[in-house]
């Protein structure tokens, strides 16, 4: 249990500050473009697919990027401890963080008279969330490029944009905007299937490079 909590905290010391600095200045820089006060369900709803869930892509990805260096890559390979292990614990405290800051910015609507069903919208939210981070974290891990690692869903995000609800189906983004909740449940399976088989496939690579 030691060494679990000993990579807990080098993570929490070296790789997470960054990213959780950015998310958070993010969130507290959000009023200066979009409104956060008194907004009906629909329209905290847009706040929250269509801003806030790029924290997914910027806590997620980096869960790898301390192996970009061969010293270290090396180091983690070399450990009793599966590489696979140390990226769950790193994607556990990303997902960590991703909750208290999410939480955090929803009650600070609640508290600006926003209208909107909490535990609903957090979990749809989160979902989200964890679909374009899950897809980060494949894809850097498919490609060993943790810039393509965030391009990708900013791309899928993009492309929720252009082509919309009809041709992209529960794989939608912005369901919720149109008062829609069944596919939540697909886009948060499929995030933690692309976060799981992204561990595996980097702790794979992690043996033969």
């Amino acid at each position: 249990m030691e060494k679990y909590a000993a990579i807990g905290k080098v993570n929490l010391k070296f790789n997470l500050p960054a990213p959780l600095l950015l998310s958070a200045a993010l969130l507290i820089l959000s009023p200066l473009f979009i409104g956060i006060q008194n907004l009906d369900p629909l329209e905290c709803a847009k706040v929250l697919e269509y801003y806030l869930v790029f924290l997914g892509v910027i806590l997620f990805p980096p869960v790898f990027l301390p192996e970009q260096n061969r010293e270290i890559r090396d180091l983690t390979d070399s450990k009793y401890t599966g590489a696979w292990v140390v990226y769950g614990i790193r994607v556990l405290e990303s997902l960590a963080a991703l909750m208290v800051l999410l939480a955090v910015y929803m009650a600070v609507m609640k508290k600006g008279n926003c209208q909107f069903e909490f535990f609903r919208l957090y979990g749809g939210t989160l979902a989200t969330m964890a679909f374009l981070g899950g897809m980060g974290i494949i894809v850097y891990a498919l490609t060993d490029q943790v810039v393509i690692g965030y391009m990708i869903p900013i791309l899928y995000y993009i492309l929720c944009i252009s082509a919309g609800s009809g041709k992209l189906g529960v794989f939608y983004l912005f369901s919720m905007s149109q008062g829609e909740f069944g596919g939540k449940a697909v886009l948060g399976a499929a995030g933690i299937l692309m976060t799981a088989v992204g561990i595996w496939v980097r702790s794979e690579n992690v043996k033969i490079m």
